[in-house]
């Protein structure tokens, strides 16, 4: 039987399977909320005792890699962490301007992303890209605009880096900035013409993606995330 999962030596039994867990999550093998086999398959599948196993999942669990839900099993968590969200929430809080600073950290990340992504992508990342702008093509079609797919399609690139901590730091940085995003979404979508710019623009960033231009998906990211920028100045959600 094929399995992502390989058989740990003998020492060092529970720290093994933490880090092989945390190589799947952060390669991609396995994605926030997907529900990891029953404890005695995930013991044979590792072969290893369920004691072991339980200590392992106990320290995933504390490192806030999976969640034990009562009655239905272990679920990988969504890439983020209050360790980097909360310290800066209370910044925010205090002076909206920071809000900027978090656009443009932003931006770092994901230009540097794309461009890494690009050299490292495999069919999997890029069918991972693909989904969430197919999505967008649907939704454009009925005058629609989806945070969620757009935050999606974002993070699938950043995951084709195949760097867990550079995922985990813009997921923080996205759940920061959800209710300013959503305001923009929403604007844009009254706007109309916008929802078309904004498919348009992801279209020829996967196209680039798709073809391995590096340098022109990179142009091609700074200048959306510009755009989207001035978006934001323009409806004045500094006020909001």
């Amino acid at each position: 039987m094929n399995s992502i999962y390989n058989q740990i030596r003998p020492h060092k039994i529970p720290e093994e399977i933490v880090q092989q867990v945390k190589s799947l999550i952060k390669d991609g093998k396995l994605q926030p909320g997907e529900k990891l086999p029953p404890e005695r398959t995930l013991a044979d599948l590792l072969g290893v005792g369920r004691s072991s196993l339980r200590e392992a999942i106990n320290i995933l669990e504390t490192l806030g890699f999976v969640e034990i839900r009562k009655r239905k099993g272990i679920f990988v968590r969504p890439v983020s962490s209050p360790i980097i969200s909360d310290p800066l929430r209370q910044i925010l809080e205090e002076d909206k301007s920071k809000l900027y600073e978090l656009y443009e950290l932003r931006k770092d990340i994901e230009l540097t992303s794309i461009f890494k992504a690009i050299r490292l992508r495999n069919k999997t990342d890029l069918a991972r890209i693909r989904k969430p702008l197919k999505r967008m093509e649907e939704d454009a079609q009925k005058s629609k605009l989806s945070l969620s797919d757009d935050v999606e399609f974002h993070l699938a690139i950043a995951q084709a880096t195949h760097n867990f901590l550079r995922v985990h730091i813009l997921k923080s940085i996205f759940d920061l900035a959800s209710d300013y995003m959503g305001l923009i979404v929403d604007k844009l979508v009254e706007e109309k013409t916008s929802i078309q710019s904004v498919l348009d623009q992801h279209r020829k960033i996967f196209q680039a993606i798709q073809r391995r231009d590096q340098e022109g998906a990179r142009a091609l990211m700074d200048e959306h995330l510009t755009w989207v920028e001035e978006k934001w100045r323009e409806f004045g959600t500094r006020e909001v």
